[in-house]
């Protein structure tokens, strides 16, 4: 009886929307995050050819001390939202914790950057930075919603208005005035203005009548602060997990060899951005098979996924055996070409990574997120053990290696994690 009570909910919301094809919802997503991407790369380098390499490094600081607060912080209640395929939760309780997560982010950078001692321009620019990536989660949290009920064009719509904005906003300020706090504070209106006069109001129309932004349940909300904190753990993680062999590699090698393993790195990105959009695209859909019974289609829709990343390790190995010197040269400088088989390990990590993702979506649409917090950890620690072995022996080619063995640990520890979750599935109930 309870089944098929959960059945009928998850069946009722899903044919309240109609729900557009996992390729059109794919295009857009990717389409979305590519011209972001593009945007954000846009602000950076009006900083780097308008200004000095002081401003750049404050405005990245900012970024390097925010993004992980916020990381935390924002639990990625997104993806526990467009999961959520029973409704355990209401959308009043998701905003509202991040909300109220947002407001604690925002102390937390401030508190930060009070025990720094920096000029007072660069703690204003942290803080400001800090405000934008409050702002930023609230829109967040309303693309949760949207990706639960699989509008996901909306959310695609809402990156793109965000990316555009702010770099005209921050870009143009930034050439008039020759001020980075000036250029952020132009940055936190933009963003504000995409939450007010698009992101609310696409909220409002997905959530219907009579349904409100808000409501303090302190009860309710420490439940789903306890049941979507392993998210935030897991997010935090694997920022660290990306970011370690840098911390090191400026210990053991120097400025000179992280930059030039950065710079490769950040080829990586344009390869995350189909992972994030195929995942994001698939997740809710993943999440009503899961809680239908539907093992069939839940294990159909993974493995499609699965070996899409495959496909990505495939083709990333010899694109980047082929292509990766002249490419390198041409978008850096010729002495970055001459790592070419640092920079095949480490396309080929990202394909084992991209791997681990995927199967990652499949564990949160079963909403057993703590299942990730130990495979995420093991995978930082052989990281973090990995390169400080071998990067003193073998320089980037000991960081690119440890990547690769990180990445190998989560795709392992995903897999079990998933196969367990699916031992947990139900049958299908009966109509």
């Amino acid at each position: 009886m309870a089944t098929a009570t959960i059945r009928e909910a998850v069946v009722s919301e899903a044919v309240a929307v109609e729900t557009p094809s996992l390729r059109t919802s794919f295009k857009w997503m990717v389409g979305g995050y590519a011209f972001y991407a593009a945007c954000q790369w846009g602000m950076l380098s009006t900083l780097a050819k308008a200004g000095n390499a002081t401003i750049v490094g404050q405005f990245a600081l900012g970024l390097a001390i925010s993004a992980p607060v916020f990381m935390f912080t924002n639990l990625n209640l997104r993806g526990a939202q467009a999961t959520d395929a029973r409704s355990d939760f209401d959308f009043a309780d998701y905003f509202t914790l991040r909300v109220l997560a947002s407001l604690a982010g925002v102390l937390t950078v401030a508190t930060i950057v009070g025990f720094l001692n920096y000029g007072v321009a660069t703690r204003m620019v942290i803080i400001l930075l800090g405000v934008s990536k409050a702002i930023e989660s609230l829109g967040d949290a309303i693309a949760g919603l949207l990706q639960k009920v699989e509008r996901l064009h909306q959310v695609a719509i809402s990156i793109m208005l965000r990316g555009a904005l702010s770099i005209a906003a921050f870009g143009i300020t930034f050439l008039v005035l020759r001020s980075l706090v000036a250029a952020v504070c132009a940055l936190v209106l933009s963003w504000s203005a995409v939450l007010l006069g698009y992101d609310l109001w696409r909220g409002a129309a997905a959530l219907g009548e009579g349904k409100r932004f808000l409501r303090f349940h302190p009860a309710q909300l420490r439940r789903l602060l306890v049941h979507s904190a392993p998210l935030g753990v897991v997010m935090t993680l694997i920022s660290l997990n990306a970011n370690i062999p840098r911390y090191l590699l400026v210990k053991y090698l120097g400025e000179a060899e992280l930059g030039i393993f950065a710079s490769m790195a950040y080829m990586l990105q344009a390869l995350y951005l189909v992972v994030y959009a195929l995942g994001e695209s698939a997740a809710a859909r993943l999440a009503r098979m899961f809680a239908l019974g539907d093992v069939c289609g839940f294990r159909r829709v993974t493995g499609k996924l699965v070996w899409i990343g495959v496909a990505i390790l495939v083709l990333g190995a010899i694109l980047s055996t082929l292509l990766g010197r002249p490419l390198l040269t041409i978008l850096y400088r010729s002495e970055y070409g001459k790592d070419l088989s640092v920079f095949v390990i480490m396309m080929m990590g990202g394909g084992v990574t991209a791997i681990g993702y995927f199967l990652g979506y499949g564990i949160n649409a079963a909403r057993r997120f703590w299942l990730q917090v130990p495979v995420i950890a093991l995978s930082t620690v052989m990281n973090a053990a990995m390169t400080a072995v071998l990067a003193p022996r073998l320089g980037l080619m000991g960081a690119a290696l440890a990547l690769l063995s990180a990445a190998l640990v989560h795709v392992f520890g995903n897999a079990l994690a998933l196969r367990y979750a699916l031992g947990q599935i139900g049958p299908p109930a009966a109509t």
